[in-house]
């Protein structure tokens, strides 16, 4: 049980950083007339803060001593863009169509982004006997 709540936190938890990203973005591009890749780059940083607490509170519930933490989950979310931006390039080479490239990233960039905060980036540490 433990596991689903996990699982469905981490879906949730993800739809408002997204949420977030996009938000911001377009606010710094429509109403303050932002660079749109600056504005981009803005929305995606505040869209990691509020993914990295989000899951570090709710999602896997580190509590204390995060140190050490946000570095491991930059990589994360940076080997999920490889792996998106990978899975793009196949598709693309390939010549498969664009809807090609959405369902394969959702059935393996979440996954396996949840798979490596669980056991890497948020992994608990072993207690000392």
């Amino acid at each position: 049980m433990a596991l689903l709540r996990q699982v469905a936190s981490f879906g949730a938890v993800g739809i408002c950083a997204t949420l977030v990203h996009v938000a911001l973005a377009w606010t710094l591009i429509e109403r303050v007339m932002l660079d749109g890749l600056l504005a981009n780059a803005c929305g995606a940083a505040a869209a990691f803060s509020v993914s990295y607490l989000g899951n570090a509170r709710i999602t896997f519930r580190s509590g204390r001593g995060l140190s050490g933490r946000p570095v491991r989950y930059l990589a994360v979310t940076l080997v999920s863009l490889a792996l998106s931006s990978a899975i793009l390039s196949l598709v693309e080479h390939a010549g498969l169509p664009t809807y090609a490239y959405a369902v394969i990233v959702v059935l393996t960039v979440p996954p396996t982004t949840f798979l490596l905060a669980k056991f890497w980036a948020f992994r608990r540490p072993r207690q000392q006997a």
